[in-house]
């Protein structure tokens, strides 16, 4: 005789398949459907050997819509709770890509930027010949030049207002800071015209005289105020 009373089979959550679905979605770019599968996973699987893989997933979700500062906010989550995982150094390289990819122009705010920097250098340090150390310094060699072109664009700011000494302040800044940057042939040259703009003429000589060393290209351009600076 059946009882009445007999309870009816659960459903069991089947988390391999959902993720296997999620990976597909993933494939295609559909982020917000895979991220809700693999939230789901979390939520629902008793298996908790899932728990680094997802976490790394749904950042990569945020990361694949562009939702940056959301992504950086998982990226982080995932190396506080799995600092020595075997992914800790693509976590590491996501969170520096999240500030890398906010950078606009060089007239905007250069705190992802530098926070890019500090961010990149940390994956070098912490972990030395990963596969994402030639990447990283590429990555860190952009970062300074947008340093120094963004110094560069502040000076320029002064310099065509007439306020050559805060200019000079700002360039040689960037000449301190930044030797090497993309910047560095123009910050030599309106270094030179700001000190001769203040009748400066041995520091004026100076910056060009290094400007014509180091750009020999400059030359012809630079020659005649260095033989006008030369003969006052």
């Amino acid at each position: 005789m059946v009882m009445a009373g007999c309870a009816e089979k659960k459903e069991v959550f089947d988390a391999s398949a959902v993720f296997r679905a999620a990976e597909e979605d993933m494939q295609r770019g559909n982020f917000e459907k895979a991220r809700k599968g693999y939230q789901e996973i979390e939520e629902k699987s008793p298996d908790k050997s899932y728990d680094a893989a997802l976490m790394l997933r749904v950042a990569d979700t945020y990361y694949g819509e562009e939702k940056y500062d959301e992504a950086l906010v998982e990226y982080q989550a995932f190396l506080n709770y799995h600092p020595v995982n075997k992914d800790a150094a693509y976590a590491q390289y996501q969170i520096a890509m999240c500030s890398f990819n906010q950078f606009t122009t060089i007239d905007r705010d250069p705190g992802p930027n530098r926070t890019a920097m500090k961010e990149f250098q940390k994956l070098l340090q912490k972990y030395p010949k990963s596969i994402y150390e030639e990447d990283a310094s590429g990555k860190i060699a952009i970062c300074v030049d947008r340093s120094a072109e963004y110094e560069l664009y502040v000076a320029l700011f002064y310099y065509k207002r007439g306020s050559y000494l805060s200019a000079i302040g700002r360039l040689e800044k960037l000449l301190k800071d930044y030797p090497g940057s993309s910047a560095e042939k123009d910050a030599l040259y309106y270094t030179g015209m700001s000190y001769a703009e203040r009748g400066d003429r041995e520091q004026a000589l100076a910056a060009l005289d290094t400007l014509v060393k180091k750009y020999p290209s400059m030359q012809r351009e630079v020659r005649p105020l260095i033989a006008r600076l030369r003969t006052k």
